[in-house]
Order: structure tokens, then C-alpha cells, then sequence
């Protein structure tokens, strides 16, 4: 059994956050078994060392180790992995005959580049995550977002000017990534399979349409772009948004 380390939240059919669901759609595309464990944000780092998972990069001082979510714990292999990347390589290596394979031989460079334009494409919706990440993550978790905000009480939602420079931005950028579809024989990013390039479009997308609402008018301003591509895309992966 996999165990899955994920953060939760106070809605226990939407846990986590982009990062976690990468991984969580990848375990589901692949038909394995696996399991939840929740811990906060503030108690990652401990769980990390307790069970041996690597820090994913370093603090702001450049030097001291920093443990991020998600992490899986393979009871059959005795493996721990952190990273999604990394995660969904050893999914392949590991089980190559369950489901697509993610990360085909040769890609890795490309599909790092891909996932991290992808990061900098959703940039500028950033702003509209910090009310949700706030209201709909638990205390501790929320505690820890709100620090790394400045300790704001309360994070308000982009107005006027601000929302609008930051939606047309987005919108500019999504352009983009529509773009890059266009070389593709089919409706995923290598063709008629997703592969884990995919999984970072669409857990962006989901969390995109968790943290501001299903019916903000922010959620229905990115669906509409490029003739609904984007909603149509993350509803293709709709039979892999299971929770186990």
C-alpha cells in the first residue's frame, strides 16, 4: 500500500493544494491503491525527518534544508519519495504496467521545464488564492500561510484596477499555454494520453477553482478563455479526482 502524505483542509472532499494534487492524479491515472495521511504545513518538517523523505530545496537563507508536501511512502518497496516529479518517476519505474506511463523515457528535462512555465503562467491568479488558502485550509496550516503573508489578519481578494491588470495578465498567459496544445495530436500535452505534464495543468486548475469558487466570476472568467479549453480540460480529469 502507498501511503499518501497530503495537507487538509477544512472540507474533506477538497484536501490539498496544486503541489499534492499533481501527485494525487498521478496515483489515480496509474489505478494504485493507496491511502491518505493528513498532517499541517507547520508539521512537515518533522514528519519528513521521522520517516526519511529528502528535502525538495533550501530556505531563503540558501543553505538550511526545506521539506515540502507531497511525500509517498511505498509499504511493498520500502520507499519514500518527496517532489512530484520525482514521485511520479519512481510511480513509472516502480509500475510500469499500471496505467499510462507519466514521464516517458527522455522527457524528464522537458517536463520540468513544461510544469515549471506552467507555475508561471498561473502567477498572476496568485492573489485570488490567498483569502481561500486562509478560510478553507485548517488553523495551523492557515497560520502558517498567513506568516508567510506578513501576518495579515485577513488577506482580501484583488478590486478594481488591480483585479483587472491581474485577470488580463492571466488571460495573456493562458493564451500561451493554449498554444502549446497546438502541436499535440490529441487533447492532452503528449497526445491522446496525459502524462505528467498534464496533471500540473490541471491541479493548478483545480485549485485555481477551489480556492476562489466554482461560481466567482474569476473561476467562470477562466473557463471562458480560449473557447473553454480550460474547463473542458480539467473535466477530463474528472474520473481521476478520487480520494482514497
Amino acid at each position: 500500500m502507498i501511503t499518501l502524505y497530503d495537507l487538509p483542509t477544512k472540507a474533506a472532499d477538497s484536501p490539498g493544494t496544486m503541489m499534492t494534487w499533481r501527485t494525487r492524479y498521478a496515483l489515480n491515472l496509474k489505478s494504485l491503491p493507496y491511502r491518505t495521511v493528513y498532517v499541517e504545513l507547520p508539521d512537515v518538517e518533522a514528519l519528513a525527518k521521522k520517516i526519511g523523505a529528502a528535502p525538495t530545496t533550501t530556505k531563503p537563507d540558501g543553505v538550511s534544508p526545506f521539506y515540502t508536501i507531497p511525500i509517498i511512502q511505498d509499504d511493498s518497496t520500502g520507499t519514500v519519495v518527496s517532489d512530484s516529479p520525482a514521485i511520479a518517476a519512481y510511480l513509472d519505474k516502480t509500475y510500469p504496467d499500471s496505467g499510462p506511463i507519466l514521464i516517458p523515457t527522455g522527457t524528464m528535462t522537458l517536463q520540468l521545464a513544461f510544469s515549471s512555465a506552467v507555475v508561471d503562467a498561473f502567477a498572476p491568479l496568485r492573489p485570488f488564492y490567498a483569502p481561500g488558502l486562509t478560510t478553507k485550509m485548517n488553523e495551523a496550516t492557515a497560520a502558517y500561510f498567513l506568516k508567510r503573508f506578513g501576518g495579515a489578519v485577513k488577506i482580501e481578494m484583488p478590486k478594481g484596477e488591480e483585479r483587472e491588470k491581474l485577470l488580463v495578465q492571466a488571460k495573456e498567459n493562458f493564451g500561451k499555454m493554449n498554444k502549446w496544445f497546438e502541436g499535440s495530436e490529441g487533447d492532452f500535452v503528449m497526445g491522446n494520453e496525459p502524462c505528467f505534464a498534464d496533471t500540473a495543468i490541471c491541479a493548478f486548475l483545480w485549485f485555481t477553482r477551489r480556492m476562489v469558487g466554482e461560481e466567482s466570476e474569476e473561476w467562470k472568467d477562466v473557463v471562458s478563455w480560449n473557447d473553454g479549453r480550460w474547463g473542458r480540460y480539467l473535466e477530463s480529469f474528472k474520473p481521476y479526482e478520487k480520494l482514497l
